[in-house]
């Protein structure tokens, strides 16, 4: 670091005036109410249509997100990073899922969520505006299952 850049950390610092530290993952993804088990239809077993999503955080903040669709090629528990609020609305993170690594958007509508968008690390879009681009499907809706 250099010289001005510690004196000015050392004088932000006597004034009171620190850096604002970033929430944990686990804490970000709690504030925006998307913590626990999620589901199409939280009283109905996990299946393909009707799959179960848990997004859990350790007691150091580290946030999984595991899938259960009883298929296993598709179920499983993947960590997340750099969960972010976009607006109250929106939450953004990475998720590395089998061998690839994803931007995921979520949005929150009337205390429900759905992805809003969903970019592969090599650029490929596989959600755009909350549908899939191939087919024009919608996003699935998950309610939280309280």
């Amino acid at each position: 670091m250099r010289p001005v850049s510690i004196a000015l950390l050392v004088l932000l610092t006597l004034l009171g005036i620190a850096p604002a530290a970033a929430a944990a993952d686990g804490d970000v993804l709690k504030q925006f109410g998307m913590f626990g088990e999620l589901a199409v239809n939280c009283a109905a077993p996990a299946s393909s249509s009707n799959p179960h999503i848990f997004y859990l955080a350790s007691p150091q903040g580290k946030v999984t997100y595991t899938l259960k669709m009883m298929d296993p090629e598709l179920d499983g528990a993947f960590p997340m990073r750099n969960l972010r609020r976009l607006a109250p609305d929106r939450l953004q993170y990475q998720l590395t899922q089998r061998q690839s690594e994803y931007t995921v958007t979520m949005v929150k509508i009337a205390g429900k969520f759905r992805s809003l968008r969903s970019v592969r690390a090599d650029g490929a879009v596989i959600i755009a505006d909350g549908k899939f681009p191939k087919t024009g499907s919608p996003t699935i809706v998950f309610t939280p299952c309280r």
